[in-house]
């Protein structure tokens, strides 16, 4: 037999068996056929597919917006049997499914697992938890209801959602859209608590709570009193503000801070500051040492102020005594005696201003004690012989002593 014959008799042989295997193919697909035809199944319900088949090489390919897996048959006496998973049936949403033998599709189908209708679980979200009054302000309550396995509700599905603020109550009837069904809630022109929840298949949320804070103040006035109106360094003027609002009349929240500011007789500023309760912020102030005329104001940042108010404080004794002893190294000040000829608080600061032929060398303070303050005059830093002028200050009076001779 010579070469061209054997490639001849070759070629006949494999257009035969490709002929036999078109033919196999063929026969195992129409013996297949689906026995359980199910093409739509609630969400939770275990879901089987059987075959008219005994072939042991078939699998099922299935696939959802959740996973892909490949299952293998159970071999029954005529029939094959494929469980599909709890993992997807649980879910809702469509699942493809496909016959496969060989790499080669043989059966295909879908099903359309809806949302289980036996319990509705109810999601809530309200946000954010404050507003402010005036009406232009808004929280948002986003309802997403599910079944007991976390399957969002159909499209359309109606949702109850209802808010009460003071004695009003407001229903609305919303829908489910992808997924959700939400609503904007403006504030009111009053401070105050707004109570939300919603409804779906005769499920309720939980209650969700949404604070209605007063808007920013407006400009306000302050008032003060005290026990005298003397600078004895002692006692204590108290500032006191209206009652604070908003633009609607809502007295602002607790804590709102506000600061008082002091411009003295000296330009210099002192500042001091309150909190307020119901609306009404009170600070305190230690009076001034001397003579003093104050411009009071307050604000609260960037929001409110008030006008200035001005207050006075008065001299305590307008001369003082003073002795010089132990060769003028010992400088007593006072008994100093307050506006009933009372001693003086103790505590109270007197100043030692010294001179050398007009130049200044130092300035002492020291605090009296029972109405008397003591200045020494140390040999090691002020020498014997030698002359010095002295300027002593007490609640703003200055007395001089010019030309002490130190010994």
């Amino acid at each position: 037999m010579n070469f061209k014959n054997v490639h001849f008799l070759i070629y006949i042989g494999l257009l035969v068996l490709i002929s036999l295997n078109k033919d196999t193919s063929n026969k195992t697909s129409q013996q297949v056929q689906l026995i359980s035809d199910v093409q739509q199944s609630i969400a939770g319900i275990p879901i089987e597919l059987e075959f008219s088949s005994n072939n042991s090489k078939l699998a099922l390919f299935c696939t959802n917006s959740y996973t892909t897996t490949i299952l293998h048959p159970e071999i029954k006496a005529n029939t094959i049997l494929f469980r599909i998973p709890q993992h997807m049936y649980n879910k809702r949403g469509n699942l493809v499914w496909k016959l496969i033998e060989n790499s080669k599709e043989v059966s295909a189908g879908n099903i359309d697992i809806i949302t289980s209708s036996t319990k509705t679980i109810m999601e809530s979200y309200a946000g954010p938890p404050s507003i402010i009054a005036g009406g232009v302000d808004y929280f948002m309550l986003v309802v997403s209801p599910t079944d007991s396995l976390d399957n969002p509700e159909p499209e359309h599905t109606p949702v109850k959602i209802n808010y009460q603020f003071k004695n009003q109550i407001v229903k609305n009837n919303k829908e489910i859209n992808n997924l959700i069904a939400w609503i904007r809630i403006f504030s009111y022109k009053q401070s105050g608590r707004i109570i939300s929840n919603s409804e779906c298949n005769g499920v309720s949320s939980k209650e969700m709570t949404t604070e209605v804070y007063p808007n920013n103040p407006v400009d306000f006035s302050i008032s003060y009193s005290r026990v005298h109106d003397f600078a004895d360094g002692n006692q204590i003027t108290t500032f006191k503000t209206s009652i604070i609002k908003d633009q609607f009349g809502n007295v602002v929240s607790d804590g709102t801070h506000v600061n008082f500011v002091i411009n003295n007789s000296e330009n210099a500023y002192l500042t001091t500051y309150g909190n307020t309760i119901d609306g009404i912020a009170t600070a305190k102030m230690l009076h001034p040492y001397k003579e003093e005329n104050w411009k009071v104001s307050a604000y609260i940042d960037g929001m409110a102020e008030t006008d200035t108010i001005a207050i006075s404080y008065g001299k305590l004794f307008d001369k003082f005594p003073v002795d010089f002893s132990e060769n003028n190294r010992v400088i007593t000040i006072g008994p100093l005696k307050s506006f009933m000829n009372q001693l003086i608080p103790d505590g109270y600061v007197t100043k030692l201003h010294i001179y050398e032929n007009s130049k200044l060398l130092e300035i002492k303070e020291e605090p009296t004690r029972k109405g008397i303050a003591t200045f020494l005059l140390s040999p090691d830093f002020y020498p014997d012989n030698k002359q010095y002028s002295f300027v002593i200050e007490a609640a703003g009076n200055k007395q001089k002593y010019l030309r002490k001779t130190l010994k």
